[in-house]
């Protein structure tokens, strides 16, 4: 294994002018999404930053359409997309990395990870091979199971139909579901399953799911996380100015920061208002049936050839030296804290 490490991305050297920024032409690009609601709210912000001159002509479309996202970006069909990229794990497993890996990074890991170590340089990569550019956009958090009936072992998941998307179907499968779908299909009921991941609390209620699947399961090591990012058509991004690069990125980051807190907000306000929904603490042989899957999953990565090995190597170090620090910053806070507010 070979430590990489990120020289920089140069934008502290990178200053924006009034004057270059009005001085060149309008420029309108074309985002295919199916974060809609998200992707206007970019738009709109890099409208009134670039003043108007920069515009994003937002196209929704359906979740079930997003594994198509990156090659209709790649190819030119669209300048730009805004989903999960774990929509694009069927193409290469590693783009699961950056949106949420099983047993892995939690939210504020990975944008440690990407924003000021090796990831960004890792993303780079694997966006070039593939055509796009790709930046953190937004996080909808730790995702629970929902479930039926409360979850008890493993055995409750093996049995009946459950769903999860992108990493998570493998490790579903790997802990012994034998009958799992992707909640992203367009045919899928998903108040035909047993249990599934994949859906916060808001996105529950907004669905009408709350009162079906009334028990919430966490914290599920096959959902950490759950990152949304902005993907330019790489050829698009290159021939961008370095004011435009830099407008843009910023409006982004500061979408993601935006995105991110509102996710926070919404599930506990959303959690607050359906008191129906009990919360349980994930059973201990399950969680360490999903720990040995994701395992599995992050080497079935590594072994997938030189370009998922170096993701996969980079990801695994920079873990392995933040998680003793999240252990002593978070992890351990935390649980003082519940503790205190129980009393």
């Amino acid at each position: 294994m070979k430590r990489r490490t990120l020289l920089g991305t140069g934008l502290g050297a990178m200053v924006v002018s009034g004057t270059t920024a009005t001085a060149q032409s309008a420029a309108v690009m074309s985002m295919i999404t199916d974060r809609p609601a998200a992707a206007r709210s970019l738009a709109d912000r890099v409208s009134r930053v670039s003043g108007g001159r920069i515009q994003i002509d937002v196209q929704q479309a359906p979740s079930a359409q997003s594994a198509g996202f990156l090659s209709t970006v790649s190819s030119g069909g669209a300048d730009m997309y805004m989903a999960a990229e774990e929509a694009f794990v069927d193409t290469n497993a590693a783009f699961g990395i950056f949106s949420s890996m099983p047993g892995g990074m939690s939210s504020s890991e990975l944008e440690s990870w990407i924003l000021v170590a090796d990831g960004r340089f890792m993303w780079d990569i694997l966006g070039e091979e593939y055509g796009v550019k790709s930046f953190m956009a937004g996080d909808d958090g730790a995702l629970p199971i929902w479930s039926r009936a409360p979850l008890n072992s493993v055995a409750d998941l093996a049995t009946g139909r459950v769903g999860s998307v992108g990493l998570g179907k493998n490790v579903m499968q790997a802990i012994g579901a034998s009958d799992v779908i992707d909640i992203r299909a367009d045919d899928v009921d998903l108040s035909t399953l047993t249990a599934f991941e994949g859906l916060n609390v808001t996105q529950m209620a907004d669905a009408g799911l709350l009162d079906i699947f009334s028990h919430m399961t966490a914290p599920s090591a096959g959902r950490p996380t759950s990152a949304l990012s902005v993907g330019f058509n790489l050829s698009k991004w290159n021939g961008l100015s370095d004011a435009d690069r830099l407008i843009l990125e910023r409006c982004i980051m500061a979408e993601h920061g935006r995105n991110r807190n509102q996710a926070l907000h919404d599930s506990v306000v959303a959690l607050r208002d359906a008191p129906g929904v009990t919360t349980h603490e994930m059973p201990q042989d399950i969680w360490d049936a999903q720990v040995a899957a994701s395992t599995e999953t992050m080497f079935e990565i590594i072994d997938s050839g030189d370009l998922g090995a170096d993701i996969g190597d980079a990801y695994l170090y920079f873990i392995g030296d933040v998680a003793g620090w999240s252990e002593i910053g978070e992890a351990a806070y935390f649980a003082g804290r519940k503790q205190a507010l129980s009393r």
